[in-house]
């Protein structure tokens, strides 16, 4: 399946990248990024992996404790929506 990134997704992304070096060190960016495309290969092949969000046809995973990716499939299509912190009021 195609996997695309929506802007919100790419921006929170960098965000998280940026406060994980702010805040601890290479190592740690390097564990959040594997974890993120290791789930993102999961979810390419088995689509529907992860539980239903509280928003309809969208996905809610566990990165890790702290952070939370949310999807969705089009046609033949994975599109990532956003990333969120776990403890942050959220709609999903």
């Amino acid at each position: 399946m195609k996997i695309v990134w929506s802007n919100q997704a790419k921006e929170y992304y960098i965000y998280i990248i940026e406060q994980l070096f702010e805040k601890w060190n290479s190592r740690i960016v390097e564990k959040f990024e594997f974890e993120t495309f290791n789930l993102i290969t999961k979810i390419s092949n088995h689509n529907h992996i992860c539980p239903q969000s509280k928003i309809i046809n969208y996905h809610k995973c566990i990165i890790n404790k702290h952070i939370s990716l949310i999807y969705r499939i089009q046609d033949n299509t994975i599109e990532i929506i956003t990333l969120l912190f776990n403890q942050s009021n959220h709609l999903y």
